[in-house]
């Protein structure tokens, strides 16, 4: 996993087996003990991210809203309700972060058949998540919102708010811009009755993730 994050910027294509060695800090001769070529290591990572997508990024994902009908919300429902879809917005940003599209777009040219194990694990994901959002439409919670259109959307602005250069242009810190977008979403997404005004949570999960972000690099 050390060579995660070489891959997320330049793909597998351009590793070579020297560089190889070096990001996952072990001798050559240690390392052609367990791997044989660079296929073989591109299939143990990927391997290895099918799994974490399958088991914890799935458990991650918030479960289906109850179907009975919905009246006036109290503070405790609102507050079990966005505590909810902020587990699925962390999902969906995570999913961005790790699969970058330099990732994607060299699996997919070097190694097609792994390349479709992958995006058959994110499916999985990604048809939990919307099965949670058509929940909280059903029961009048959300407004009636295109998932697939709403997960698109939130992958392609993240993707964005990570560009140091973008930030600098608009003179706004990471932090601030991913505060405001996740504030916008929940708008978009929210019937007005529904929302909860105290983003405390998700503030300080953003710290954490800016953090994990610099230390990934």
């Amino acid at each position: 996993m050390r060579l995660m994050p070489y891959v997320n910027k330049n793909g597998f294509s351009s590793l070579k087996m020297d560089d190889a060695a070096k990001y996952m800090d072990i001798s050559k001769a240690t390392m052609y003990k367990y791997f044989a070529s660079k296929t073989e290591i591109a299939e143990c990572l990927i391997d290895k991210f099918v799994l974490y997508v399958s088991n914890q990024m799935l458990a991650e994902a918030p479960p289906t809203m109850s179907p009975e009908p919905l009246s006036q919300p109290s503070a405790e429902e609102r507050k079990f309700y966005n505590e909810s879809f902020a587990r699925a917005f962390k999902l969906t940003i995570k999913l961005s972060f790790y699969l970058t599209d330099v990732l994607l777009q060299d699996l997919n040219a070097a190694y097609p058949d792994l390349s479709a194990k992958l995006a058959q694990a994110v499916e999985l994901c990604k048809n939990k998540l919307a099965e949670y959002f058509d929940s909280g439409i059903a029961i009048g919670v959300f407004y009636p919102i295109n998932a697939r259109i709403y997960l698109t959307q939130v992958d392609l602005v993240f993707r964005k708010l990570l560009d140091p250069k973008w930030l600098m242009l608009q003179n706004i810190t990471m932090k601030q811009a991913l505060i405001d977008f996740y504030k916008s979403i929940k708008h978009q997404v929210f019937y007005e009755k529904w929302m909860d005004d105290d983003d405390s949570a998700i503030e300080a999960y953003f710290d954490t993730l800016i953090a994990g972000m610099r230390a990934f690099d």
